[in-house]
């Protein structure tokens, strides 16, 4: 192993004992350590350079290093352009060992390989600087998923599954959450954040996530795009989302090293044990938690939970009296030609006009709501019944209304709405048959069918000629309409005027 190099203020200790005080070098190595060969070679170089104890405090000081240390490669002090050196090692392929060789091809003479390694990792360090960052009380919060996962055990079929963990660093104190849940899709992140919030009792100014798909849909350095749903969650809480940029981990330094110390302080402990439910394996990380925020700090007063109580949590924002409701986003929902858009095997209706157009989902545990751009257009019950549907009369087309929901009480107050004579041959058409249902085609033909052709008082008007010739059908009522009520024949208004009694007239009973 090589010997530390003696630093200048050494150097300069040396001379001024050398030359100022006139110290023999057995003197000075007994005062300073450094031996008698260096202190020589010192000196000899001093009097080589024509250097005087008065003119050395004028000297530059990187000067005073160039006439003490002289470059220790074979052959001429040829310094490479590290700027390009690095540009290109970041091409895929290329390595330093042959960005060497072409620098030696073109200086023979240049540094050796080892000295061309050490000055590249020198000048890469001064360039790659890392920004201490100061934590201001109640402000952020450090949030990520740890590497690790812990099985749990289903104890009916035996399946394993691996729990992911969540892990949350607050900045100023480092007071540390951690949770198993099922993944880390977006119900477990935005539940994670919730119980978090809790857990804490208040909610911080920032959090910092990392780039998961449940926090960030669209990667970018300088305007990420984030997951409508964890926006929402942030505008609920009243927190800013600030995504470290990609590629950047000190940009969440602490949740590294949050995520580091969950791993070595909670899982590893955990290892060797079974645990068949989250709320078992959650039960255990909760009270090895509250010992790893009670572990005295190594080189600071107190731990993080008593830097918590007395630094984070007075400056963090009160919590929202309204419970944030999980929710999920579909995006770009075609609706199709029966204007019904399926979640979940249930059908909810959308505006018919909306057909063929590209529509957003918002589906909680109660709602399903239906947007056109930032409109909402629609807004159902959640339903968990498959193969059902609910429909709005409202989103359906004229055509549609008339049929939906058909039954003998809607046709009657259909009926009602025309005239007392169009109700009692509406009751008497669903009367005729066994099954109502049987005559719900005749019914529509009569308030629908002829009510569209025919003003309401031309209906009734016929099925009151109907009810005095005892044959209150939908086939007479059509006839009467289709002569004219103006244009009946004789015989018809004589049987109409007169009841006529005989025992050779056979009554609409004689033909059920």
């Amino acid at each position: 192993m090589a010997r530390k190099r003696i630093n200048m203020r050494q150097i300069i200790e040396v001379l001024e004992l050398a030359l100022n005080r006139n110290l023999s070098a057995n003197e000075i190595h007994r005062s300073t350590g450094i031996s008698r060969g260096k202190i020589q070679a010192y000196v000899k170089a001093a009097k080589a350079a024509g250097l005087s104890w008065e003119s050395i405090g004028n000297l530059d000081p990187a000067l005073l290093e160039r006439i003490f240390y002289s470059q220790k490669s074979s052959g001429t002090d040829v310094e490479p352009d590290f700027s390009k050196v690095h540009q290109q090692l970041k091409q895929k392929g290329v390595t330093r060992y042959q960005v060497w060789l072409e620098y030696k091809d073109e200086n023979p003479q240049g540094f050796c390989y080892a000295y061309f390694t050490k000055k590249y990792k020198r000048w890469k360090r001064r360039i790659n600087l890392v920004m201490r960052q100061e934590h201001i009380a109640g402000e952020k919060l450090f949030v990520d998923f740890a590497g690790k996962t812990v099985p749990v055990i289903d104890r009916e079929t035996g399946a394993v599954e691996m729990a992911q963990i969540f892990v949350a660093v607050l900045g100023a104190s480092n007071y540390t959450y951690a949770k198993a849940l099922p993944g880390q899709d977006l119900v477990s992140w935005i539940t994670a954040h919730v119980d978090c919030f809790n857990f804490l009792g208040g909610v911080t100014r920032y959090v910092i996530p990392d780039n998961l798909k449940s926090a960030v849909t669209k990667t970018d350095r300088y305007d990420p795009v984030l997951n409508r749903t964890y926006r929402r969650l942030a505008q609920h809480y009243g927190f800013t989302i600030l995504p470290a940029r990609p590629r950047k981990p000190r940009d969440k330094a602490k949740a590294e090293f949050g995520v580091r110390l969950v791993e070595m302080w909670i899982l590893a402990c955990l290892r060797n044990r079974d645990f068949f439910s989250l709320d078992e394996l959650n039960a255990a990380i909760q009270e090895l938690l509250e010992k790893l925020n009670a572990k005295p700090f190594q080189k600071l007063s107190g731990c993080r939970k008593s830097w918590f109580e007395s630094i984070d949590a007075p400056a963090l924002q009160k919590l929202p009296e309204k419970v944030f409701e999980q929710e999920e986003w579909k995006t770009e929902i075609l609706v199709p030609r029966c204007y019904h858009i399926d979640v979940d095997a249930h059908h909810y209706s959308v505006p018919c006009q909306y057909v063929d157009e590209r529509v957003d989902l918002r589906i909680t545990d109660t709602t399903v709501e239906i947007f056109h751009g930032l409109e909402r257009i629609a807004s159902h019950a959640r339903r968990f019944s498959q193969g059902k549907k609910s429909t709005t009369n409202s989103h359906m087309p004229e055509a549609h209304k008339q049929w939906a929901g058909r039954s003998a009480e809607k046709f009657l107050e259909q009926a009602t709405q025309i005239g007392k004579c169009t109700r009692t041959v509406i009751e008497a058409i669903l009367g005729s048959q066994k099954y109502p249902q049987l005559s719900f085609d005749k019914c529509a033909g009569i308030l629908y069918g002829l009510r569209k052709k025919y003003s309401a008082d031309d209906v009734e008007c016929a099925c009151q000629h109907a009810l005095r010739l005892n044959t209150p059908t939908y086939r007479l009522v059509k006839e009467l309409l289709a002569v004219g009520l103006n244009n009946l024949p004789s015989q018809v208004l004589i049987e109409l005027s007169t009841n006529i009694q005989h025992e050779n007239i056979r009554g609409p009973q004689y033909y059920r």
